[in-house]
């Protein structure tokens, strides 16, 4: 029956206009929001608008109900905010030029401060900065004047905002007061684009349009990605003239808040639509940013940056941002002909940047290496980066040759190779910055050179199982799965020297980390970092924890984490990078004097904890784990923190097996799931040793529910025998 409706679809599509199809949707029909289609920003530095939210992944503000992806926002403290919400966009997933995109949306009561919005943003933003990338507004709704007028629950408006022929910003709005309470129901709202004009819809009838065929008007003729929010007040003349959380009057009290619902978003073709996927644009293999001889299978091309429409291209080009001049006598080369030689002055900083106004889809390479050749007589620390459009910029550290990431100052060439998990606030999916190496300053006048500079893609994840796996333990017995091996498997690192070690009096064995505020700053972080991210879905069950031990006298409030993933937040409107800590697949969890959880007691003497993952869980990847285990402090500085015997417990062993199952109604094929396994189904016409199976294609999830599948061929089989195949 269900293939019958299945074919009947495909029929009815194959038989409308040929330039009228769904090419792209989501219905929100899922248990989970798809993050191969949707990511988050993450950030609560207002977006330009000064608003007064934290926009956060977690899944108690965006998530899938009843067929809709959700956004609720909430007046709750967090990390110095007032209130959470959620941003979700395409980028690096999905974007389109052209065609008809509409979605099915019940408004949240707006009331006073509430601002929800169905927009679109240029696909090479942050690259090219706001307007310039340009800006098409389907939908807003909760502005000032609709306040002052009574009007907010009916009046919306669509705009667009570029970058106009004197080169100055520019926008353009229409509004419509709709003839009911757009927060009452379900309502249509629909762009239009083609090489022509933008035109909107509010429940099929049209009440904007703009012609778009001016020459400067480039940005509304490249890609596109949507974005749903719900954002909350803002500035002083920002959308809603709501500047203070007291006027916030659609989330009265602690813990109250409104929800957006989605029902589902779909894109139309039209002529010339272009559509771009993930799948479509990751780049695969070694891919060389700056090499000649070393075999790569894809590598980028250079301009100078001023060439015309270079901001909408692919090509990249090489920028010197301060103290590096080209070098007055080339140098010699490591491969091929070709090198990048800079003179640096002394007593200045430095700094240089391979950019891509469109980033490079580098999904595959997170846990791989950057590995370059490098050459100098220079001592000071050097730092080396990558910058994305969605995660902003992550740097790390190379030193001299006694350094985990470093090299000999010797004048000679040495390759340096870089584990890409280490940049913990890029999202490899739009890397616009691909090579980036900048110093705080150089203590001597000296010549920089560099080559052959490439990516090489992820390696398979350590995937422990069956027992308890040591992060930080000497307890024989607390690493039976396996252990997180310091200066081998990653590193332990202190967030921009906050802490100083001070003496320790284990737990444990004869090591621990015991640290203390490094003077004068009011905030602290360290995370164990592992060179490639751990799949650590064996402790994603009933029975598993994250256990540690911990002292202090300290009434500061921390916060003890785990994150999955590499993003942290976005880039704001203005280019700096969030770095809050709030980020994509993080985990935090408080602790705070008087209602320190876990029976935590602050009285100087060591207390195990054991964190049930199921409380980490939800808001993480544990398939991903990027940082086994965190500490962090915000706003002040903490007199002593000791830590010890840190370690996973509760594992599952991960065995590939025949599932027990049943059929059920004739030909679906039932079986209880397990979290982090993945499952086929195969049949065959008799049973036994000799048995022929056939795979049917199908590809299931665990999540510890039942699940149950068709056999999409039917009755006209007169028998077959199931068997389903559980793969950790």
């Amino acid at each position: 029956m269900k293939a019958t409706i299945l074919n009947l679809a495909m029929l009815f599509l194959a038989g409308t206009s040929a330039h009228s199809a769904i090419v792209w949707q989501d219905e929100f029909n899922g248990t989970e929001i798809d993050t191969e289609t949707w990511t988050w920003d993450v950030a609560s530095h207002g977006f330009g608008n000064g608003q007064l939210e934290y926009d956060t992944s977690r899944a108690k503000n965006s998530y899938i109900d009843n067929g809709n992806l959700v956004i609720e926002a909430f007046r709750e403290d967090y990390f110095g905010k007032a209130f959470t919400s959620a941003r979700l966009n395409t980028q690096g997933r999905f974007a389109f030029k052209y065609g008809t995109l509409e979605a099915r949306i019940k408004m949240p009561d707006t009331a006073n401060g509430l601002w929800p919005a169905f927009w679109l943003l240029g696909n090479n933003f942050p690259g090219i900065l706001w307007p310039a990338a340009g800006e098409i507004d389907i939908v807003e709704m909760g502005a000032a004047s609709g306040i002052t007028d009574g009007k907010q629950q009916e009046r919306i408006n669509s705009a667009i905002h570029y970058s106009n022929a004197a080169d100055e910003y520019e926008f353009a709005a229409e509004w419509i007061d709709a003839a009911v309470d757009l927060s009452q129901d379900y309502h249509l709202y629909r762009i239009d684009w083609t090489p022509s004009s933008l035109t909107f819809f509010l429940d099929g009838v049209q009440f904007a349009s703009w012609d778009i065929t001016p020459a400067y008007l480039t940005e509304f003729h490249q890609p596109h990605f949507p974005i749903l929010n719900l954002a909350i007040g803002g500035w002083e003349g920002s959308y809603t003239g709501v500047t203070d959380p007291s006027g916030v009057t659609a989330l009265p009290t602690a813990g109250s808040s409104a929800k957006m619902y989605i029902d589902w978003i779909r894109l139309q073709d039209n002529p010339d639509t272009e559509i771009f996927l993930s799948a479509d644009t990751e780049e695969t293999g070694l891919f060389g940013v700056f090499t000649e001889t070393t075999p790569v299978d894809n590598s980028l091309a250079y301009l100078t940056g001023d060439e015309p429409g270079f901001e909408y291209g692919s090509e990249a080009a090489l920028f010197t941002w301060n103290n590096m001049t080209e070098a007055a006598v080339p140098g010699d080369t490591s491969e091929g002909s070709e090198v990048w030689t800079f003179d640096i002055a002394g007593g200045q900083w430095f700094g240089m940047g391979v950019f891509l106004p469109n980033f490079r889809n580098m999904k595959n390479y997170s846990d791989g290496f950057l590995h370059f050749d490098i050459k100098t007589t220079l001592t000071d620390d050097i730092k080396i980066g990558v910058k994305s459009s969605r995660g902003g910029e992550s740097w790390q550290w190379i030193g001299d040759g006694t350094a985990g990431l470093g090299f000999a100052r010797d004048g000679l060439w040495h390759t340096v190779s870089i584990p890409l998990n280490g940049y913990a606030n890029a999202d490899f999916n739009t890397i616009h910055q691909i090579f980036m190496i900048a110093a705080d300053s150089a203590s001597a006048s000296t010549t920089l050179s560099i080559d052959n500079v490439y990516w090489e893609p992820s390696v398979v994840r350590p995937r422990p199982s069956s027992g308890n796996f040591g992060v930080y333990t000497e307890t024989p017995a607390n690493k039976t799965a396996g252990e997180y091996l310091l200066g081998v498997d990653g590193e332990f690192f202190i967030w921009s020297e906050t802490l100083n070690p001070v003496a320790q009096s284990p737990y444990e064995g004869t090591e621990s980390l015991s640290f203390t505020s490094a003077p004068g700053l009011q905030w602290f972080g360290a995370a164990f970092t592992p060179a490639v991210k751990y799949d650590l879905s064996a402790w994603d069950n009933p029975n598993g924890k994250l256990n540690f031990s911990m002292k202090t006298n300290s009434s500061t409030t921390f916060y003890v984490g785990m994150k999955s993933g590499n993003v942290i937040g976005p880039p704001s409107p203005e280019g700096w990078a969030n770095e809050g800590p709030a980020g994509v697949g993080q985990v935090w969890i408080k602790f705070a004097p008087g209602s320190d959880p876990y029976g935590f007691i602050r009285d100087g003497n060591w207390h195990n904890i054991e964190i049930p993952i199921a409380d980490i869980v939800g808001d993480t990847d544990l398939t991903q784990v990027s940082q086994l285990f965190q500490i962090l402090g915000v706003d002040t500085a903490i007199s002593d923190i000791e830590l010890d015997d840190i370690y996973y417990s509760g594992g599952i062993a991960f065995v590939t097996t025949v599932v027990p199952s049943v059929v059920e109604r004739g030909f679906g094929i039932s079986w209880p799931s397990t979290d982090g396994s993945t499952y086929t189904m195969e049949w065959a016409t008799e049973f036994g040793p000799g048995a022929v199976w056939t795979d049917m294609g199908q590809v299931i999830e665990g999540d510890w529910t039942r699940k149950t599948i068709f056999d999409p061929f039917g009755p006209g089989d007169t028998k077959r025998f199931y068997r389903v195949i559980e793969t950790p």
